[in-house]
């Protein structure tokens, strides 16, 4: 039994050791690149991606932050130039938040250079990992859209 490994049933172990691997794989991704924006920012840039223009209160629920932080967050981007809000055309009260021309540039570079160095780490694997890997995936995308 390893240090993750617990006597418990099978899947507290799995899952145990999937969060941990998961975590230390993201931390290293992140540590390792060039990028200047915190992981906050770069979770909320990577969500106004993939929903398009919302609310900065949608993105805070989305985000599980206190909308003040995401307000703060939303500003930081902001004042990077890679966020831009636009009025809500369903309520003239409130506003939209979307990336940027420069957003859109910079996340893309980002997930450009986290992927090289990640295909770099896939690389060192034996070939009968890698297709491992690849057979788990649609499962751990399914996981992913659970969330």
């Amino acid at each position: 039994m390893t240090s993750l490994e617990t006597p418990r049933a099978h899947g507290t172990t799995t899952a145990a050791r999937l969060r941990f691997i998961l975590v230390r794989l993201a931390r290293s991704l992140r540590r390792e690149g060039e990028s200047k924006l915190t992981a906050s920012q770069v979770s909320a840039l990577a969500t106004v991606e993939e929903m398009g223009p919302l609310r900065i209160s949608t993105l805070a629920a989305h985000e599980s932050m206190d909308p003040s932080v995401a307000t703060r967050v939303v500003a930081g981007l902001e004042s990077q130039g890679l966020l831009e809000r636009a009025d809500d055309p369903d309520d003239k009260r409130a506003s939209l938040i979307d990336l940027s021309e420069i957003g859109r540039v910079a996340l893309s570079e980002l997930w450009q250079e986290r992927t090289v160095r990640l295909s770099a780490r896939l690389e060192r694997l034996t070939a009968k990992e890698r297709r491992a890997i690849g057979a788990a995936l649609p499962a751990l995308e399914k996981l992913a859209r659970d969330l």
